[in-house]
């Protein structure tokens, strides 16, 4: 049972997983400022702008996954990320009888540099 717990526990503080891919990597941008990249949703009109790369991060909660989304992207050098789209994936984990639902954030988006 104590093993259980133990392995339940690092699995829920486990790193937080994050994926990028670069598109245009021969034009490498200097970093920018996570709170100055700009959220564009799904269906949202955006500015013109060249594509620097897609980004998917996995978080606790929304907020958190929007964050991390934003610090990812500045890394990238981008000024905003497009397509922002959320999912939300539920796990039921059983301790003993109880079931406990561990939720998921899967927030993923395209980086760009907005044209001046």
């Amino acid at each position: 049972m104590h093993l259980l717990l133990l392995v339940l526990g690092v699995w829920l503080t486990g790193c937080t997983p994050y994926q990028a891919t670069l598109t245009n990597e021969e034009r490498p941008y200097p970093a920018t400022v996570p709170e100055k990249v700009q959220i564009f949703l799904q269906g949202e009109t955006t500015p013109t702008a060249t594509e620097i790369g897609h980004i998917v991060v996995a978080e606790k909660s929304e907020m958190k996954g929007i964050e991390l989304l934003q610090r990812k992207a500045a890394e990238m050098g981008a000024d905003g990320v497009v397509n922002v789209e959320i999912k939300i994936q539920t796990r039921v984990v059983f301790i003993i009888i109880i079931p406990i639902p561990i939720h998921s954030y899967f927030v993923s988006g395209t980086a760009i540099k907005i044209a001046k």
